[in-house]
């Protein structure tokens, strides 16, 4: 049986970094921002540094932590903008 993915969403103000898949893709990490002042050029820089970034012996992040045996399809982090004082 294949796995269900859904489409990822974001709260107003967020930006997310996930495992799962769109609409006709390959399952990857997708990287997600929800308006309220989150502009896609944020979500380019998370991906910039997961991907482009070498880290060690021409690895990025992400190859390096799969390569410390963690398990990428695991992988879930959020950030949300500061509240207006």
């Amino acid at each position: 049986m294949s796995k269900r993915w859904r489409t990822p969403t974001t709260k107003p103000g967020q930006l997310k970094v996930c495992y799962g898949k769109l609409k006709h893709d390959i399952p990857d990490l997708l990287y997600c921002h929800g308006g309220d002042g989150v502009h896609g050029c944020d979500a380019r820089l998370l991906a910039h540094f997961f991907e482009n970034v070498v880290y060690f012996e021409d690895r990025n992040l992400r190859q390096e932590l799969e390569l410390r045996g963690y398990d990428i399809t695991t992988f879930r982090m959020t950030i949300e903008k500061k509240a207006n004082k």
